[in-house]
């Protein structure tokens, strides 16, 4: 049986579906991961930059670490230099003696033969397309993706000006926590999760400790957003300023990837396994199409 995966991370539905399916597995087969990204343009890092990319591959890692820590599987986070290709996610494994390598997506052109008699293993782990899993599972990962991108906008602001040796305007860090504190993704992600949670509930009881465990983390992010929206309404001569703001959105960030990782990896592989079609259909009907529109863009 496989006991060392290499689970490629990327920024897209399919691969945030694949990590999920990966963690899953390598806890039913008692295996652990080498999660890996690999920084190049066709990794799918949504609003990645040169001079951000690293900040938002360590992001990436970090739910995926947090998903799989949540499952009591055993990993490692490794970011690589390289093309997306199988003969990178080949060598990667060999190098970190892997046994198996989990995608989300077919492999490239002229490998699948190949493929077959060069270890490691591949596995490719499909996504559900059924129209109401794919579009409340979508719905919520766009949620997310537009909460992880305001967060590395706010970080990436405040770096600049601090490379220029300056601190951010007051203006800009309070106009961009009030974007955060208004930002519909949050109203969104929460009625989405009502609908999840309580159609979860009533399929199984395995969740019940995660999901108490999440609704916590939810709860303390509101009170840390609000945190934040007391930081940077300081006034901006006060010494501490800058560092202070710095610290707390960083803090923010590596709060905001432990619970969205927990929920990419633990809760929509089990959404995905005790949910009845009946019950996606109810979650993707809690939004009409023109409020789901707004609350994602």
């Amino acid at each position: 049986m496989y006991q060392h995966l290499l689970v490629p991370v990327e920024d897209t539905d399919a691969g945030i579906e694949a990590i999920g399916h990966a963690t899953e597995f390598a806890q039913a087969v008692g295996a652990r991961i080498t999660f890996l990204h690999v920084s190049s343009a066709s990794c799918g890092v949504s609003g990645a930059t040169p001079g951000n990319a690293d900040e938002h591959a360590d992001a990436l890692l970090a739910r995926a670490e947090a998903g799989a820590r949540a499952q009591g599987v055993p990993c490692t986070c490794v970011a690589a230099a390289g093309a997306g290709t199988l003969g990178t996610l080949l060598a990667q494994a060999r190098r970190h003696d892997c046994d198996l390598i989990c995608t989300g997506a077919s492999l490239p052109d002229g490998h699948a033969a190949s493929a077959e008699v060069i270890l490691p293993a591949m596995l490719s782990c499909g996504t559900d397309r059924r129209p109401a899993v794919a579009a409340s599972i979508g719905a919520l990962l766009s949620a997310h993706r537009t909460l992880a991108d305001m967060l590395h906008e706010w970080l990436d602001t405040i770096r600049a000006a601090h490379d220029r040796s300056a601190a951010p305007s007051a203006a800009t860090t309070r106009d961009i926590a009030r974007r955060l504190q208004d930002l519909p993704a949050r109203g969104f992600r929460a009625k989405e999760k009502v609908a999840l949670f309580r159609r979860l509930r009533k399929r199984t009881s395995r969740l019940n400790a995660e999901l108490a465990e999440l609704e916590r983390l939810h709860r303390r992010d509101d009170e840390l957003v609000h945190e934040l929206t007391r930081v940077v309404g300081r006034e901006p001569d006060c010494a501490d300023a800058p560092e202070d703001i710095e610290r707390a959105v960083s803090a923010y960030a590596r709060f905001v990837w432990e619970w969205m990782g927990r929920e990419q990896g633990v809760i929509l592989p089990a959404a995905r396994r005790y949910l009845s079609y009946a019950d996606w259909t109810e979650i993707d009907g809690t939004f009409s199409p023109a409020e789901r529109a707004t609350n994602i863009e």
